[in-house]
């Protein structure tokens, strides 16, 4: 009976690293996967949003009441508000740009955010 050959340092590093790179592209395509998914459901519930306004907006017609503005998403990016930035001065362009929500602000401890209204400024 033949006893086999020792794999060699560079075949094992090899295997290493070709698994490695398997292992971080089925994370990133699972993650890609699940933005997809995210963006979508987005895009459908924005679609009911503006279904509802625009019935709210009809009945408020009849009623004299101010309508809803509509949000228009820019092309190619359904989850960004447009904003415009307008100056009542006449030398000034008016300004657009992509508005986007932070998603994480550092918060005030709430024992610095309260401090100022406990103190009694009836007596």
């Amino acid at each position: 009976m033949d006893i086999p050959n020792p794999p060699t340092s560079k075949c094992i590093t090899y295997w290493k690293r070709k698994v490695k790179s398997e292992y971080m592209r089925l994370r990133q395509l699972k993650r890609l996967q699940a933005n997809m998914g995210a963006k979508a459901l987005y895009v459908a519930n924005f679609a009911k949003v503006q279904e509802k306004t625009q019935i709210l907006n009809e009945e408020w017609k009849k009623l004299r009441v101010q309508p809803v503005q509509l949000m228009k998403p820019v092309s190619g990016h359904p989850f960004l508000k447009k904003c415009t930035i307008e100056s009542i001065f006449p030398g000034f362009a008016s300004q657009h740009m992509l508005m986007r929500s932070l998603n994480t602000v550092a918060l005030v401890p709430i024992m610095y955010s309260w401090s100022p209204l406990q103190q009694n400024f009836m007596r």
